[in-house]
């Protein structure tokens, strides 16, 4: 996820530095204002300092245009006003140091809000704006003689979705000192593993232990103090608490030993992680070879890794990828031959009458670890991806001109756009981009038990079971305050609709999750030029609990 969040932002960045043709202006007596307040959920207490941040949920006209953003500060009675904003459709998140970032009509932390609604000289009052108090867990980490452990990098982890996959995820972490202390703070209410492990960043490669015996070194250490992850014990903190005491005695274990060398170029950056997670997410182990180009890593756990290489030269970018299994030996003779990235190329063309500007579209890779590894801007129909690493991945359009949907794509005269691009051995041809106009639409309502309108539910559009391991194949959006949604730029197939109460960003995708309440999802078929209107009911957050605890 946290790949996916660092490349859409470098495309926006790239996209705000073009100058999009000025909008129509609106009148003054047309523009909005914003009022509400932010309190303390604990005591009710109004917060004042608050960093308020209105920003379009939508893309605004103009091709690279990018969203507009109002800012304010909440005054010493926690009340803010945002004026002349202009008409249309925003999220309101809010910021203040000691407690958790929020969003306005966000179910909990780290949910989306509701989508407000604005239209032309509204005047919306009195939003409220709760924001939850931190919390902090404090401890120890010791050895096994019970003295204290330094520099050990101790993060409060939690399960989130990452390209479909439930993995542990830090979300806070803290380094011990002298005295073994550490302290995390911003954590928002939850459920967190602790781990303790030592921070593994060498720039030359180790020294060479072979002639060691195994033996059982530190390994990272899951709270109380355990080297199993399966034995972990998480904390639970609420709104504000401060959990002191939460101590971990470093756990001791067999290691191995991995060893190799890396062809062709010296000094070049490894990566070594658990295969199948997320590089991003998963706890890596950085190292950089010697001048001869060999390597060593030691303290490595039973299990199956990924070790990747990477060098630049002259803006060249080398790689080589291996996966490794650690089983009950050391791993040597690791040979890794690097490999120049290779340069693909194609072209984006529309169906249809009318030629849209496609300069706003970029054309992005993502390698079979669901990461965006390259990405080139469309200019003049035309795209050129620069250092893509030899592999498989899939292909991904972003900033597709409003009313269109990806058709097809093409490399040479292979349909690749459901079973990917082997660039295994070099690219087989240009790759061609359809897009097509008249995509689908679907809009309505969603409804409380109560019949009520359901404001900041999550609505989400899940494609055919054949598609339900591609993150692009989803959509999701909030409802405003009055219930209502609207899901745009829908590829022709067949999906179900959703409504929740409160869903985290990806559980949609889990297969387990999804099962108990497949039958309150709502089939639609889109067409091309579909425009559908549905009332959706609602599924309770307790549902959506007993759900996750199954």
């Amino acid at each position: 996820m946290k790949s996916l969040v660092c490349f859409l932002l470098s495309v926006l960045l790239l996209a705000s530095q073009q100058q999009p043709p000025a909008p129509p202006e609106t009148k003054p007596e047309d523009l909005c204002t914003v009022e509400g307040q932010v309190q303390s959920s604990a005591t009710g207490a109004p917060i004042r300092k608050a960093e308020i941040t209105l920003r379009g949920s939508e893309r605004p006209a103009g091709a690279m245009a990018m969203p507009t953003t109002y800012t304010a500060a909440a005054d010493v009675g926690g009340k803010f006003v945002i004026k002349d904003v202009e008409p249309g459709k925003y999220r309101l998140s809010i910021h203040r140091t000691g407690f958790v970032d929020a969003q306005y009509g966000a179910r909990g932390p780290g949910r989306g809000g509701a989508v407000i609604s604005l239209q032309k000289a509204q005047k919306l009052k009195d939003l409220l704006v709760q924001l939850i108090p931190q919390a902090v867990i404090a401890g120890r980490v010791v050895d096994e003689k019970n003295e204290p452990a330094v520099s050990v990098e101790v993060s409060a982890k939690r399960y989130i979705y990452s390209n479909g996959k439930k993995q542990l995820s830090p979300t806070g972490s803290s380094m011990t000192n002298d005295l073994g202390e550490y302290r995390i703070y911003g954590l928002a209410p939850g459920r967190y593993y602790l781990v303790g492990a030592n921070v593994s960043y060498e720039y030359e490669a180790s020294v060479d232990r072979s002639a060691m015996p195994l033996i059982e070194n530190y390994v990272p250490t899951y709270y109380p103090g355990t080297a199993d992850p399966a034995a972990a014990v998480p904390v639970e903190v609420g709104a504000g608490d401060q959990l002191r005491g939460a101590n971990l005695t470093l756990a001791r274990a067999r290691t191995f030993r991995v060893r190799g060398h890396v062809a062709g170029r010296p000094n070049v950056n490894l990566s070594f992680f658990l295969r199948g997670q997320s590089r991003w997410i998963a706890r890596t182990i950085n190292r950089m070879t010697d001048k001869q180009g060999n390597f060593e890593i030691n303290d490595v756990q039973p299990g199956a890794y990924t070790l990747l290489a990477t060098a630049w030269n002259d803006q060249k970018t080398y790689s080589a990828r291996r996966d490794i299994d650690v089983s009950e030996e050391n791993v040597d003779n690791v040979l890794l031959t690097l490999e120049p990235g290779i340069e693909i190329q194609g072209a984006v063309a529309a169906e249809g009458q009318t030629t849209p500007d496609l300069n706003a579209v970029f054309v992005v890779l993502r390698d079979d670890g669901g990461e965006f590894s390259a990405g080139g801007q469309v200019h003049d129909g035309a795209f050129t991806i620069d250092n893509v690493a030899l592999g498989s991945y899939k292909l991904r359009v972003i900033r597709l001109p409003d009313g269109y949907w990806l058709k097809s794509v093409k490399m040479g005269e292979q349909e690749v756009k459901e079973s990917g691009i082997d660039l295994t051995r070099g690219p087989a041809g240009p790759i061609a981009v359809i897009i097509a106009p008249n995509a689908g639409q679907v809009g309505g309502t969603v409804l409380t038990e109560k019949q009520q309108p359901a404001a900041g539910a999550t609505v989400v559009l899940v494609p055919e079971p054949s598609l339900r391991d591609r993150e692009e194949a989803y959509q999701t959006t909030a409802t405003d305050q009055y219930g209502s949604f609207t899901l745009k730029n829908i590829a022709p197939g067949e999906y179900k609709l959703f409504a929740w109460e409160d869903v985290e960003y990806g559980e949609y995708m889990d297969p387990e999750f999804l099962k108990p309440v497949e039958d309150r999802g709502q089939s639609v078929g889109i067409q091309e030029g579909s425009r559908e209107t549905m009332q959706l009911n609602l599924i309770p957050a307790d549902s959506a609990a007993k759900t996750r605890s199954k």
